[in-house]
This record gives C-alpha cells, structure tokens and sequence, in this order.
C-alpha cells in the first residue's frame, strides 16, 4: 500500500517590522519526515525575536513538536524571545494534551507577539 503524498514544506524567512525581529512563515504539513529542514533553519536564525507562524500549518506530528520545543529551549539557552503565533484549533489541542501548552509562548496574532514581545 502507497503512503499518500504530502505537499511539501516551505518555510520562508521575512524580516519583521523591527531590527533583530525574524518571522518564519511554515506552509504544509510539518511531520518527521521533513521537520529537519524546519529545525535547522530556526537554529540558523540569529534573531533578537524568532516568530513562527503556522497559519498556514494544517498538521503536526509528535517529531514536529519536538522541533518547537526545541526553539523554545535554544532560545532560552541563547537569551533570545520567540513566539508562535496563528496555532490552528487542531495543533493548539496536540499542544494541550501533550502539556506544554502553558509553556510555549503563543499568540493569536502577530500583532498580538509584537506588542507583548517587542
């Protein structure tokens, strides 16, 4: 039996509306089978403030999640802020049920991460 085809992952790096501030806009589905290329490029942003927006995210696997918790430890390892911001009904529930709801910085909006972060 063929495992169905995922659309792709794309990850975009935009600078954000302030000096040291890095936006990762995440397009498809992140699974393990592509996390890596999001892991690495959150590890290469030197931001002051990494965003991450899945907005456009409809799922994410377990191995995903790790990867976010990961930004989370480097960037508090690194003195640095993020946020992940526009959370889809379904990924805010994984973060729910697997307990680090609570400790991911999550917004609604980018607006909303700036104004609290920035």
């Amino acid at each position: 039996m063929d495992s169905p085809v995922q659309p792709p992952l794309e990850i975009e790096s935009i600078a954000g509306s302030q000096k040291g501030e890095c936006i990762l806009k995440v397009r498809g589905p992140l699974v393990i089978t592509n996390f890596f290329e999001f892991q690495r490029i959150a590890r290469e942003t030197k931001a002051d403030l990494l965003i991450i927006d899945l907005a456009e995210v409809p799922y994410m696997d377990s191995a995903a999640l790790g990867s976010i918790l990961g930004v989370h430890v480097s960037s508090g390892n690194r003195g640095t802020k993020y946020a992940v911001i526009n959370v889809a009904p379904r990924i805010d529930s994984m973060f729910t049920i697997s307990g680090v709801r609570d400790t991911l910085v999550i917004f609604k909006t980018l607006a909303d991460a700036e104004a609290a972060l920035l």
